[in-house]
């Protein structure tokens, strides 16, 4: 069992950072990151130019839990699927897509950790994780009622993209 912590203190981790993305790291100073990174992107200011990738990207790493949670995992979801409001078959159906999202990001996550030792393993691993996203939104907007599409929207539109700041040079 103990070899499988690793994947799920990367995983708190990132969704720490997901949420809390706009904590100012002690060594920097205002308007800019850790390192001295200039702030490119403050969602808090202008959301709107936060790619949506990204954002659901926060959002499904944050809310997923594994096909079989244990129970403080499954108390962690249900207290967050709390704040989207969705109707119980809408649920039903997100709690699957994200279990699914769980399992192949555990999968890249391992693979990233045997294998991120070279910028172009990197690169291909960000590209997987980018395609990960983009087929659980699809997944998303296809599994979920329009109304249930719409309140898990609303919410990383509002919620997600505002606490998240991207620093470094131009996109």
């Amino acid at each position: 069992m103990r070899h499988h912590a690793y994947p799920y203190l990367v995983s708190a981790f990132l969704a720490c950072q997901a949420l809390f993305a706009q904590h100012v790291h002690p060594m920097s100073s205002p308007g800019t990151g850790p390192g001295g990174l200039p702030v490119t992107v403050d969602g808090s200011k202008n959301p709107q130019n936060i790619p949506d990738a990204l954002a659901y990207s926060h959002f499904f790493t944050a809310f997923a839990a594994h096909p079989n949670p244990t129970p403080q995992e499954q108390g962690r979801q249900n207290a967050q699927f709390t704040s989207l409001q969705l109707a119980a078959a809408d649920s039903a159906a997100l709690v699957g897509l994200l279990a699914n999202f769980r399992v192949q990001l555990d999968q890249l996550e391992s693979a990233f950790t045997a294998a991120a030792t070279t910028p172009n393993a990197l690169a291909s691993l960000q590209a997987q994780k980018g395609a990960l996203v983009a087929s659980t939104l699809a997944n998303l907007q296809q599994s979920l009622t329009p109304a249930g599409v719409s309140r898990v929207d609303q919410y990383v539109q509002t919620r997600v993209k505002t606490h998240i700041v991207i620093y470094g040079g131009t996109m």
